[in-house]
């Protein structure tokens, strides 16, 4: 015992004078004092994971949908504008906001929907540019509006005026002129009243345009033989007239926006000058068959770009950029014409066609390669309804507007109140009427 008390006082002695301050009057050690070092720096933070953000995100979804199922609809609201935030842009944020958009119909709130705040795109607008429209940029144009006024007028008063005379020339220049220059400053006072929009003024007009393109093409077809300027004028008041009425009802969506109406004039004037090209390489023994491909390249043109408009990056600027390059190497091949011409066969022709239609796809080819980074990002829709319009999430959507979305293949979990076991569901057609 005697020995364990002497350990025991000796180790508690130790702890004591381990537990001692040091003493202030100590003498200092020579030479120079090393700097205390400084603490670690806390590491970086790390950049957020897109992916890992979609799946926690389509993680609370699922379980604001079971609390749903369960009818706790504050918790529910909570998580799913948890996952609003957590993926702004990804797919289960349209299923948290169809799904708040139901948690608040259920608790009788109307507009309480937080939005989440997306960086909006810079619109700059070009130095020396005047507003003129004090409703936004949007507004359409009075040289958009006074062209396409100008030219579906035009057409018609040189319709009617082909009637006066002997020849369909001579009243249909002159009425031609005098309706298409009144229309043309006549028809922007009546635009700037209305609610149109830059990209539906374009959508009427182009439809016009390419409306009469093709139904006076049409009424050169309607005679093999003898077809004289007065049908193809009738043919395309027909045409311009009902593509008007086509692209109005088309109008009324606000689905396109000017750069895609740019693509559809741009595809447009590829296929009508393709097909005449084309012809040169085919020789067809009746003339009608240039109307008949030019027609037919124009009518392919503006269905392509009615569906690719809205999924692609497309600026008036940008088209005008592809629409000339493809335009200079249709007519390239044209400058060998005179060196190889020869008025005992053909050969000459259809080596300048094959040639022609060749460049004409290579010049529109690098024109889109080229500018594929001008205007990134500007090609927008202000009018579109997105957040305060919800679309249920499917593959095929419609909006209760009615516009109509392809969305992506999404698998969502089973509702406990439709289905008595848990499993996930994938909605391939949903809509808001």
């Amino acid at each position: 015992m005697r020995v364990g008390l002497v350990v025991c006082a000796s180790f508690a002695a130790i702890g004591v004078a381990s537990a001692q301050p040091l003493d202030p009057y100590a003498p200092r050690p020579a030479g120079p004092v090393a700097p205390p070092a400084r603490p670690p720096a806390p590491p970086a933070p790390r950049a957020a994971d897109p992916v890992l953000a979609e799946q926690l995100a389509a993680a609370l979804v699922a379980r604001a949908q079971e609390l749903f199922d369960a009818n706790l609809l504050l918790d529910a609201k909570q998580l799913a504008i948890e996952a609003q935030v957590k993926s702004p842009r990804g797919a289960a944020a349209d299923q948290a906001r169809f799904l708040i958009k139901a948690i608040n119909g259920k608790l009788g709130i109307v507009d309480d929907t937080p939005a989440v705040e997306l960086a909006p795109v810079p619109l700059t607008p070009k130095r020396g540019a005047v507003d003129r429209y004090p409703d936004g940029p949007d507004r359409p144009s009075q040289i958009t509006s006074g062209v396409h006024g100008a030219l579906y007028f035009g057409l018609l008063g040189a319709t009617a005026g082909s009637f006066i005379g002997e020849e369909p020339a001579t009243g249909g220049v002159a009425l031609g002129v005098a309706a298409g220059v009144a229309a043309g400053l006549y028809v922007p006072r009546r635009i700037v009243r209305s609610r149109f929009t830059e990209g539906q003024v374009r959508t009427v007009g182009s439809a016009s345009v390419w409306g009469g393109m093709v139904g006076g093409l049409a009424g050169d077809l309607g005679k093999t033989s003898g077809s004289t300027s007065r049908h193809v004028l009738i043919g395309a008041s027909i045409g311009s007239t009902a593509a008007l009425l086509g692209g109005v009802a088309l109008a009324r969506q606000d689905r396109y926006t000017p750069g895609d109406i740019a693509l559809v004039d741009t595809f447009a004037g590829i296929g009508a000058i393709g097909g005449l090209t084309i012809g040169m390489l085919m020789q067809p023994v009746q003339t009608e068959a240039y109307s008949l491909n030019s027609m037919l390249g124009a009518t392919a043109g503006v269905i392509t770009g009615l569906v690719a408009g809205p999924q692609t990056n497309t600026t008036p600027r940008r088209m005008v950029r592809v629409a000339g390059a493809a335009s200079l190497g249709a007519a390239a091949p044209f400058v060998l014409y005179a060196a190889i011409y020869d008025s005992s066969s053909a050969g000459d022709e259809r080596t300048i066609g094959a040639l022609s239609s060749i460049g004409l796809l290579a010049g529109a080819y690098v024109g889109f390669r080229l500018t594929r980074d001008l205007d990134r990002g500007l090609d927008l829709n202000t009018r579109q309804h997105r957040d305060d319009d919800a679309v249920p999430p499917a593959v095929l959507g419609r909006s209760a507007t009615g516009q109509w979305s392809m969305g992506a293949l999404t698998l969502q979990p089973l509702s406990r109140q439709l289905a008595p076991q848990p499993g996930m569901s994938l909605p391939v057609l949903a809509g808001s009427w």
